[in-house]
């Protein structure tokens, strides 16, 4: 039977690249995004391109009865499953105060319930294969509290702890977790407008898409438990840890208001 990867949030920006990469490397995959994002013109592509078989499913993983109907669909047509990638997720810049309460629900419910639902629905899939993985795509902001980005940072701190946690329960059981952090991704135009705010701090910490995806393919495959792409990602990474909070606040404070004045303009 053929094994098929779980991609998330696979129509654009990072799960577009790790759909790519991962069907360049031969393997069969199963594509997952919100309705009417062209994916299953993109799932031709890649069959077309790479020769694999792909599938796609489109469903909104704020819905509960959603994640359900595809874990059902996977198994009534004995799709076998043994990598997920967990890539789907919402974030923004925006006070707290200003945003609405449908959008920090929409955050939470996507990032957070989204993430750990379909992994459940999805493990006794990958509980089939003798190895299997588990790919979560948290940030780096997992690592540190971001002003004015509304619940993101701890919906992704979220991420993290419940990967490292949930790893060290399937590491006897065939099922190897690992997260991957990336920093900021020019994947839309107004992300790119909101580095260029950043200057040059913002524009050596850009990674693309397609690194990201080249890292955490090699990172998961090779046993990794924690990937953080590009040695300035990695620098912040420790910064975060090693830093107390009262250091870094006025200065990251300072770079996400900039942030807000440039989308309000």
């Amino acid at each position: 039977m053929k094994k098929h990867i779980v991609i998330t949030g696979a129509s654009s920006g990072l799960g577009r690249a790790f759909a790519i990469a991962f069907a360049k490397r031969g393997h069969h995959l199963v594509l997952v995004a919100l309705p009417n994002e062209n994916l299953s013109e993109f799932t031709a592509d890649l069959h077309k391109d790479y020769g694999i078989n792909v599938e796609y499913f489109e469903a909104d993983l704020s819905n509960f009865s959603m994640i359900e109907n595809f874990a059902n669909w996977l198994k009534n047509n004995e799709i076998c499953v043994n990598v997920l990638v967990n890539n789907a997720g919402i974030g923004g810049s925006k006070s707290f105060q200003e945003s609405e309460t449908e959008q920090l629900d929409r955050i939470i419910q996507v990032n957070v319930k989204g993430t750990a639902i379909l992994t459940r629905s999805l493990l006794p899939f990958l509980l089939q294969n003798t190895n299997s993985y588990i790919l979560n795509v948290a940030s780096i902001a997992a690592f540190s509290p971001l002003p004015y980005k509304m619940v993101y940072p701890a919906t992704k701190a979220f991420i993290y702890s419940f990967s490292l946690s949930l790893g060290s329960e399937l590491k006897e059981k065939g099922v190897k977790v690992c997260v991957v952090n990336p920093g900021a991704m020019p994947t839309n135009e107004d992300i790119r407008r909101r580095i260029k705010t950043q200057g040059w701090l913002g524009r050596i910490s850009i990674t693309s898409t397609e690194y990201v995806a080249e890292k955490a393919i090699e990172g998961v495959f090779s046993g990794k438990t924690i990937i953080v792409p590009g040695l300035v990602n990695w620098f912040n990474y420790w910064i975060f840890k090693l830093v107390p909070w009262y250091f870094i606040e006025p200065l990251v404070s300072r770079i996400i208001r900039r942030e807000l004045v440039v989308s309000a303009s």
